[in-house]
């Protein structure tokens, strides 16, 4: 019998994935929040659904039968995928469950910055001021330019949100074909630098690996605009924290909205984001709804069953490893 812990809560998911795992598949609930937890709460396990746990060389290590790392997540970032390879373990994501959660997040986030609802909002109930001019640089949408930083399924649906609204999309992604990118999402495919250098508006919708992680430093953001919206409901991890309140301090960066941090649980009590208005956060929701929850576990508990299964390209595979 094929044994799967999962290694995180999650309400509902235990029906879902033995409804579609079945009986010949063992699967175990155990809650895991350190490298010994999952050493000791794995052992023996064929495959594991996982989230954020920290599955590193010494977790992998010393769970020697393990076959599958199976994130019920988009990003994989939390395993070393490169030692799990190197030890001939696949690592499998979800791709679908809440992209259009995600892209609605974000076009809400850019149409409230641009319109400065939540600003009004407190004038009004706060301050108790009734008046239209408390922010004389307020322009059109429909002239800005909004950059996306990659163009995989969460920014190929808020590009298409887009065209009503009629901004000039630019996006930048090495892996994307221009001319697929502007017939079907009229989206000008551009070099990295020049999303950085037009883009009004900037949301980071990219996986965080050796080649992007803090790659919103600052020099990156002294190559954007005097002034730019950045939104990040990617990965905290994306963006070197200190370069962004720099940012935001000297005013090149007008507002940050965040639905992520650098740590997945961080000390709000401490946290220097906590002291400035203009950086907008929000606890990684992006991608919740009660319909996006349960499309994560069968997302994931289907990667589980099409790679036991020996179908590999329907497993979601990021590592090319197959059995």
């Amino acid at each position: 019998m094929i044994k799967v812990v999962r290694t995180f809560d999650f309400p509902g998911a235990l029906e879902i994935e033995k409804e579609i795992l079945g009986d010949e598949v063992e699967i175990i609930e155990a809650p895991s929040f350190t490298e010994d937890d999952l050493i000791e709460n794995c052992r023996g396990a064929d495959a594991v659904i996982c989230e954020y746990e920290p599955f590193t060389k010494r977790v992998i290590d010393a769970l020697p039968e393990l076959k599958l790392i199976a994130f019920g997540t988009i990003g994989f970032n939390y395993a070393d995928v490169e030692h799990a390879k190197s030890k001939n373990i696949a690592v499998s994501h979800i791709s679908k469950y809440c992209i259009k959660e995600v892209a609605d997040y974000t076009m809400g986030m850019m149409l409230m910055l641009n319109r400065r609802i939540n600003y009004f909002h407190d004038n009004v109930k706060k301050d108790r001021i009734w008046g239209f001019d408390a922010f004389p640089n307020m322009r059109r949408f429909e002239t800005q330019t909004i950059g996306l930083l990659g163009f995989g399924n969460i920014p190929r649906l808020i590009a298409e949100r887009l065209k009503p609204f009629g901004p000039k999309v630019l996006a930048y992604d090495p892996f994307v074909d221009k001319h697929e990118a502007k017939n079907n999402y009229n989206t000008d495919m551009v070099s990295y630098e020049k999303v950085l250098a037009e883009a009004d508006i900037l949301s980071i919708h990219l996986p965080v690996n050796k080649e992007t992680e803090k790659m919103i430093n600052d020099e990156s953001i002294a190559k954007m605009k005097d002034g730019v919206i950045l939104i990040n409901a990617a990965r905290g991890q994306l963006a070197d924290e200190p370069a962004i309140l720099n940012a935001i301090k000297s005013g090149k960066i007008q507002h940050y909205a965040a639905d992520v941090l650098s740590e997945e649980d961080p000390d709000l009590s401490s946290h220097p984001f906590m002291e400035y208005e203009n950086i907008i956060l929000t606890p990684h929701i992006a991608f919740y709804s009660q319909e996006s929850v349960r499309e994560a576990s069968v997302e994931s508990a289907a990667n589980v069953k099409q790679f036991f299964q020996g179908n590999y390209k329907e497993a979601q595979i990021v590592n090319g490893v197959y059995l």
